[in-house]
């Protein structure tokens, strides 16, 4: 099928969001807490209406799943998820990285995904089964093996996921060549995709936080699972990342977690 419309929506999007972003970069922002060490601001209310506004407009039949207003659902095969603001924390303190992610899904799977790093410029895109581009060029992942990978993984707001995550860390470190922790999922899957790092992984996070990014590391060569192996859905819960070459080598690592 031709999703010509469909594409160039989600790239406008995303550029879009990501222009409101970076007018109020350095200006003062309304925050609040949704939990101990997760926070929403004014920003991200304002780039997620802008988003939901364009696909409505456009696709008025579309789903629409976004992490400040949840799922708007009209039954449809096509759903559009989004993270408004991936890395808020950092956009919040004026450093990066952060971005706008977008990804439209078709009964399920992932056609579809923009993501937009502003600060950069970069624009990150890939559709099903045509490859992953940065800014129009050809991405791929690395060719590392886990000993020289760079591993890039999240220190979880929620006390339960750190429970989890933390004493496993010093053996990941072992086995790879080190960790970065950047606090956005979507912007570490796109150092996967364009080859700068090589693993990235989450133990509990939610759809908006990785689906925007699993289609661009797949069309990049990459391989994205949860941490058991199994295929990413919408209801998963962990994510994998890899070049493929590691993959294998770090669902060992993260059998016990």
């Amino acid at each position: 099928m031709n999703f010509k419309i469909e594409k160039e929506i989600a790239i406008n999007a995303v550029r879009g969001a990501g222009n409101i972003l970076m007018d109020n970069f350095d200006k003062e922002k309304n925050m609040s807490f949704k939990g101990k060490g997760d926070i929403v601001t004014d920003i991200d209310f304002k780039s997620e209406k802008f988003i939901i506004n364009l696909i409505k407009n456009n696709f008025p039949g579309h789903a629409i799943l976004s992490e400040e207003s949840g799922l708007i659902d009209n039954n449809s095969e096509y759903v559009w998820i989004m993270d408004p603001i991936d890395g808020t924390i950092n956009y919040y303190h004026g450093v990066e990285p952060f971005c706008v992610a977008l990804c439209l899904l078709k009964n399920g799977e992932p056609i579809i995904s923009a993501i937009y790093n502003p600060v950069r410029g970069h624009l990150y895109f890939a559709e099903k089964g045509k490859g992953a581009t940065l800014n129009e060029n050809v991405i791929k992942v690395s060719n590392r093996n886990l000993d020289s990978s760079v591993i890039m993984t999240h220190l979880s707001s929620k006390k339960d996921a750190r429970d989890r995550l933390i004493p496993h860390l010093e053996e990941i470190f072992f086995k790879g060549m080190h960790i970065r922790m950047f606090g956005g999922g979507i912007s570490a899957m796109t150092y996967v995709a364009a080859g700068n790092f090589d693993i990235f992984f989450n133990i509990k996070t939610n759809a908006w936080d990785f689906l925007p990014g699993t289609l661009l590391v797949q069309e990049a060569g990459g391989k994205v699972t949860d941490i058991g192996g199994g295929k990413i859905t919408m209801d998963t819960t962990s994510v994998l990342a890899t070049n493929g070459k590691s993959h294998d080598d770090m669902l060992a690592l993260l059998k016990d977690i």
